[in-house]
């Protein structure tokens, strides 16, 4: 906490919280910033920042509340002081301030947190923000601007109703056997996870009974939360790629109001899970995990694609074991370097520390996370780990590496090499990349065409529960069958009720219409 003021037990700012919050927010920040206006005049403000807003405080009294959900973009002098929020349901805020830095990365944060998407904050050069700020008069006529044209486009659209009612059906996607999906075609089970734009199910193809995980997101929270890109992006990941150790898209299609990929269901749970039943890892079990991790990201930067966003959360274990690495959500791709990168995205353990300064990014951020989940594994917590994110990020920037006693010496000198701030000596950040790791010491014994191949015996099987011998049912209660077992995932969700919601349909705006154009996915039959 960057508590700079001593505002988080002062009555009046309890008092202020509890008026728009009921107390449900936690005060992260508190400082004194400098807010310019239109015109250029510089007003002394107090700034405060709750795990869920921002309050924009004179005199002891609030001037103006920003969810942070509504921010869209930080933009940051990176020499300089000032910062502009983007908020476009207003306008834009700019600010200048010596803890600019601390304000953006708790805002930053926060907002990850409580929206499960990053929030994008673009450094530039200028010391002067002024030209990247919109005001309260150019929102106004913007937004005039936008009514008029949808009106218009709506006008249009009446006139094309075949074009218009077509638009209102299941798009689906053919492949060469010209099979076509809509939801219909699926029973759904379980739900197995639940997030901001909206839910993962376990579900069951009806055509021939295989199961899969519906990850279902809803367009118009993909849009207003600006992860248009990001959601696109982890589309075009998923059908580029095919490996062993990541996950495999099987259909992508949608409807006026949401988005639906069908993903592999691997029932083994996410290693999070296990590894919070287990403690820590022991070093062998440790090093299979990485080495199957280490193949499928060494893969995805082949592609020049960065993944950007390891944790122990989007890693899956399937039934036998192995690894799959999912959610490319925050994953960037056409990347070949260490420094092109720009947007502050991840989660705050995994932070490397070229993230958090702003100067760039690239492969190596990998390489710098996969370093933080080895150690994580190996110990049980994350190296520079704290409850506080502005004091963990200042642990990321500045602390010493410091090993348990219980890590074996060819394991200390990896970590080392992998958790280097420099991203241009850390180990993998060379041309070679993953066979740079591949090559170090702790991988000595490791056969790579058996670990591609699956043929090292793994160290863990996880519990699924076995198929019975009672017939199958339609019923999707009945989870007999092992390829349905949710055991291994959190009973918070699956023992929700499951269900599809109704979703409001995008508008009929011309921007709106061709958004999500390229969404829809068939995988082509294997069968000859």
């Amino acid at each position: 906490m960057a508590d700079h003021l001593k505002l988080k037990d002062n009555p009046a700012t309890l008092k202020l919280l509890s008026s728009f919050s009921a107390g449900n927010e936690v005060l992260v920040f508190s400082g004194y910033v400098d807010k310019i206006n239109a015109y250029g005049k510089s007003q002394k403000r107090v700034l405060i920042i709750t795990d869920r807003g921002l309050y924009n405080v004179d005199n002891s009294k609030c001037k103006r509340r920003i969810d942070l959900q509504s921010i869209a973009k930080i933009v940051r002098s990176a020499t300089g002081y000032q910062f502009v929020l983007n908020v476009p349901e207003e306008y834009d805020y700019l600010y200048e301030s010596s803890h600019m830095a601390d304000i953006c990365q708790i805002i930053a944060t926060n907002y990850q947190v409580q929206g499960g998407q990053p929030l994008e904050v673009k450094v530039v050069d200028a010391k002067d923000l002024k030209p990247y700020v919109m005001t309260k008069k150019e929102a106004k006529k913007m937004n005039k601007d936008i009514e008029s044209l949808r009106s218009s486009m709506a006008a249009m659209n009446t006139k094309g109703g075949e074009i218009d009612r077509a638009r209102t059906n299941t798009v689906t996607h053919f492949s060469e056997n010209k099979e076509q999906v809509e939801l219909e075609d699926f029973d759904l089970l379980r739900v197995l996870g639940k997030g901001s734009f909206g839910k993962v199910m376990l579900v069951r193809y009806r055509k021939n009974g295989a199961v899969y995980a519906m990850k279902v997101l809803k367009k118009d929270s993909v849009i207003q939360r600006k992860q248009l890109e990001h959601t696109m992006t982890e589309r075009q990941i998923l059908q580029a790629v095919q490996h062993p150790f990541l996950v495999g898209l099987r259909y992508a299609f949608q409807t006026e109001a949401k988005l639906y990929l069908v993903l592999d269901y691997l029932n083994g749970g996410e290693l999070f899970f296990h590894l919070k039943q287990a403690k820590r890892f022991s070093e062998d079990r440790a090093r299979f995990y990485t080495c199957e991790i280490l193949l499928a990201v060494g893969h995805l930067h082949s592609l020049g694609i960065v993944y950007r966003d390891m944790k122990p959360e989007n890693l899956l274990l399937d039934a036998q074991g192995h690894i799959h690495v999912s959610d490319f959500g925050l994953a960037k791709q056409d990347i070949t370097d260490n420094s092109s990168a720009k947007t502050f995205c991840g989660t705050p353990e995994y932070l490397a520390p070229e993230v958090l300064s702003g100067k760039g990014h690239g492969r190596a951020v990998d390489w710098w996370s996969l370093g933080t989940l080895l150690f994580e594994m190996l110990a049980g917590l994350p190296p520079f780990y704290d409850r506080n994110v502005s004091n963990m990020y200042k642990k990321i920037l500045n602390d010493k590496l410091v090993f348990p006693p219980h890590f074996s010496a060819t394991a200390q000198d990896l970590l080392a090499r992998l958790l280097e701030r420099n991203p241009e000596r850390r180990l993998g950040s060379s041309p070679k990349d993953a066979e740079e790791i591949k090559a170090h010491a702790f991988f000595k014994d490791v056969k790579w065409d058996d670990v591609l191949n699956k043929r090292i015996p793994v160290p863990f099987v996880p519990t699924v529960r076995k198929e019975q011998d009672e017939p199958r049912t339609k019923d999707a209660s009945n989870f007999s069958q092992s390829a349905e077992d949710v055991g291994n995932f959190d009973k918070t969700f699956t023992e929700e009720v499951v269900r599809d919601t109704m979703a409001e349909p995008l508008s009929n705006g011309p921007k709106e219409g061709n958004l999500f154009d390229g969404f829809t996915f068939v995988q082509e039959s294997k069968l000859k």
